[in-house]
């Protein structure tokens, strides 16, 4: 598996709470699979394929990030 990276402050798909992918974080570096389910029932990417480096209006920093 290739894995993507992107960093924890950016406001990206691979960050967000409703984005479903295997992921994990590094440092200050999140490391993803390149695409995910969005799971936010408020946008209209709900239950649609979403790449990691997308975004939306509609975004919540991942729980596991607020530190």
């Amino acid at each position: 598996m290739k894995v993507y990276r992107t960093l924890y402050s950016s406001k990206k798909c691979a960050t967000c709470e409703y984005w479903g992918a295997m992921r994990q974080v590094r440092g200050s570096i999140v490391e993803s699979e390149e695409w995910g389910v969005c799971s936010n029932r408020r946008t209209l990417n709900y239950g649609r394929e979403k790449s990691y480096k997308d975004s939306c209006s509609r975004y919540m920093r991942w729980i596991v990030l607020e530190r």
